[in-house]
């Protein structure tokens, strides 16, 4: 029962995500009798079914403070926690007298669960009182929608014979999923106690992004297993970041130079990686082209922004060149570029001689291309130029 009003509430929240009675109907603190009456009954059956079937007392009670008490989704997502912190302790109590195995034996898995419930807790909770009840209605309903669904598949189609790419597409999404929220909570952590400033930000969301792109080819066997994620990933967060752009937290975490600029950089990025993985992994059948191509754009832009920000001192005075580029920096991205396809081509199996010659080449050109690259599109142009080169030389050298 539990599963499947998870995800009821989700699409609910979906579709109104601000549950707060108007005016003063909404901050009367004195509950009349109809209020009474209602927190009675379902604290009595709510906690009957905790305590007897081990039903969800913190799920159902939210949905008695959003749809009959007319609570915001604040105020109730706190006061359902709060009454499920006892029925939770008085169940894992009880639960632990009789099967002490749970303490025992499971002692690392409860470790794990405490630590990661309370780092999110923590991160969730700064984001929610930065923002309106609004968007963390929409949040909320998205994260019970995909979570409820989850659990309905587990528990009701795992066994079920999916055909091969289904259960290719299901388990690289998994990944992903588990990437996404590991990277999302480590940054948000360094965000709030590492004092980050605007710059390094755009550096953090850099790396997350490419990581992305290099979890969807490691973790698929077919090309248009990661072809299709990336389009897919972009048609999801761009609306998300829709949202998120009218929110005053917003502007102090990205810094963007320009309005859109970090939704417009994604479209980009996951666009221009569909392409290559179609081109030369589809095509062509080089997955290992794609992959030195992202890590050469990847580390090597990451080298270009450390050093250049920090011992920057001779700018580039090309005509073509971006002012903001310096040799300091264009001298990093040509070193690590050059390593990161030296190293992926050798464990991929290309020659030695073929490895070394292909990533002196594309490090080179990723290098002037990344120089003379404006307004973020380096983004686009570093990879598709490296992937090029990458694909030329090991084609010709086959």
């Amino acid at each position: 029962m539990t599963i499947f009003l998870t995800f009821c509430i989700g699409i609910r929240f979906l579709v109104r995500p601000d549950t707060s009675k108007s005016g003063a109907e909404s901050s009367n603190v004195r509950l009349g009798w109809k209020e009474i009456v209602i927190s009675l009954f379902f604290g009595l059956t709510i906690g009957f079914g905790t305590g007897f079937v081990g039903t969800g007392g913190g799920m159902m009670m939210l949905v008695v403070f959003t749809v009959f008490l007319g609570y915001d989704l604040k105020t109730a997502v706190g006061t359902s926690t709060f009454i499920m912190t006892f029925t939770a302790l008085i169940g894992f109590i009880s639960h632990s007298l009789i099967h002490p195995a749970i303490v025992l034996e499971r002692w690392n898995v409860l470790i794990v669960c405490i630590i990661t419930a309370t780092a999110a807790s923590l991160i969730s909770a700064q984001f929610a009182n930065r923002v309106n009840n609004k968007t963390v209605g929409r949040v909320t309903g998205v994260i019970l929608t995909v979570l409820g669904a989850a659990m309905i598949y587990l528990n009701y189609f795992r066994g079920m014979q999916l055909p091969p790419v289904a259960q290719e597409i299901l388990h690289t999404m998994a990944v992903l999923l588990l990437f996404l929220v590991i990277a999302v909570c480590v940054a948000l952590l360094g965000f709030r106690f590492l004092h980050i400033d605007g710059e390094a930000r755009r550096k953090v969301l850099h790396t997350i992004a490419f990581l992305i792109i290099l979890v969807l080819l490691m973790a698929s066997e077919h090309w248009y297993v990661p072809t299709l994620l990336s389009v897919l990933f972009v048609a999801i967060i761009y609306p998300v970041l829709r949202i998120f752009e009218k929110q005053s937290f917003y502007a102090r975490l990205f810094q963007e130079r320009a309005a859109g600029e970090v939704r417009k950089s994604l479209v980009l990025l996951f666009g221009m990686s569909a392409a290559l993985i179609t081109l030369f992994w589809g095509v062509f059948g080089s997955e290992l082209t794609v992959i030195s191509a992202i890590l050469a754009w990847g580390l090597g832009d990451e080298a270009a922004a450390l050093v250049g920000r920090r011992y920057g001192r001779h700018k580039i005075g090309w005509r073509f060149a971006d002012d903001r580029k310096s040799y300091e920096g264009s001298g990093a991205m040509l070193c690590v570029s050059f390593l990161a396809v030296l190293v992926s081509l050798a464990a991929g199996g290309t020659d030695p001689f073929t490895a070394i010659l292909t990533a002196a080449v594309s490090a080179a050109a990723a290098t002037v291309t990344e120089a003379i690259s404006k307004k973020g599109h380096d983004t686009v142009t570093v990879p598709c130029v490296s992937a090029v080169i990458i694909g030329i030389i090991c084609c010709f050298s086959r």
